[in-house]
């Protein structure tokens, strides 16, 4: 059996037809629509049911509220059925007519089928911070990672059943996937750009998404703070050697006053806040991981 798995974010005027879709790419193949219903506000849970009642072949999990992407796809994880899962987003940007193509490169030895988008409309700085993330990911879990991975995946059941294993309150799914170490391919697909379908990324989503895979996944912010003290405290030593070794053989100071002193005490100031900031991000998520809530509630399971 197939698993598709589909977060559902307000995505109520693209629903019908992705369901027409994937049910037509798969009419020979035995397989499941596993959406997740996270807190929408757009009547996608109307649409969702009116679906769940004409096809046996789908379920909708609603949950009891918005809790975001990662937590709706470990609802749709940890209720797949398949030995093959697909993981794809909701806007139809991901064409379901690619899925036999992922499950074309499933073999034997591979795992995890990634995609890699071939945007038709090029963003500049959304490439270029995203491009930034994944060589920052890539250096800390040694591994190559492509520009442009989507959504868009396919994986096995051994795969999903070591994820599954990771039971931190905080999953990143898409890095753990490399964290895990398993074969993975890579194929080339192009995206359709719905029309008035609007990413619900923002650019501050975006970069708490960022900031939370670094801080999970990677030793990276506290490295970057303790190098940070390490070359204030060596050029403020330099800097302290040169005024006293100028007083002694030349008789005068290195250009000085209250200027430089403030500047100096504001930079470490500010360097001091933020790496406490930075402190406050790890007590924060190590308070979660203490208080083991769960990551998702479920209001109800809608199937034929």
């Amino acid at each position: 059996m197939i698993s598709i798995i589909v977060p559902v974010y307000n995505n109520s005027g693209t629903l019908q037809e992705l369901t027409d879709r994937i049910t037509g790419t798969l009419r020979d193949k035995k397989y499941e629509i596993v959406y997740i219903n996270d807190g929408s506000t757009d009547g996608s849970l109307i649409v969702l049911k009116d679906i769940a009642r004409k096809y046996s072949q789908v379920r909708v999990i609603n949950l009891s509220r918005n809790f975001g992407q990662h937590p709706a796809i470990s609802a749709g994880f940890e209720h797949a059925r398949g030995e093959k899962i697909i993981l794809m987003d909701a806007d139809l940007q991901d064409k379901p007519e690619n899925i036999p193509l992922l499950l074309d490169n499933l073999k034997e030895d591979i795992d995890i089928v990634y995609t890699i988008r071939r945007d038709k409309r090029k963003k500049l700085f959304r490439d270029f911070t995203s491009n930034l993330f994944h060589y920052l990911i890539s250096k800390q879990v040694r591994v190559d990672i492509p520009k442009n991975i989507g959504t868009f995946r396919l994986l096995n059941r051994r795969t999903l059943d070591a994820l599954l294993q990771y039971r931190e309150v905080n999953v990143l799914y898409g890095p753990l996937m490399y964290y895990i170490g398993f074969n993975c391919r890579y194929i080339e697909i192009e995206r359709d750009e719905y029309p008035n379908q609007k990413s619900s990324y923002s650019f501050f989503k975006r970069f708490e998404l960022g900031l939370n895979t670094i801080v999970t996944y990677t030793d990276l912010p506290y490295k970057v703070f303790f190098y940070a003290g390490f070359f204030i405290l060596f050029f403020s030593m330099a800097y302290a050697v040169l005024i006293i070794a100028q007083y002694f053989f030349m008789g005068r100071l290195l250009p000085g006053g209250i200027t430089i002193i403030i500047v100096i005490l504001l930079f470490t100031l500010g360097s001091i806040i933020f790496s406490i900031g930075i402190l406050g991000i790890y007590l924060f998520r190590i308070f979660q991981e203490v208080l083991r809530r769960p990551k998702y509630l479920i209001r109800e399971i809608i199937e034929k």
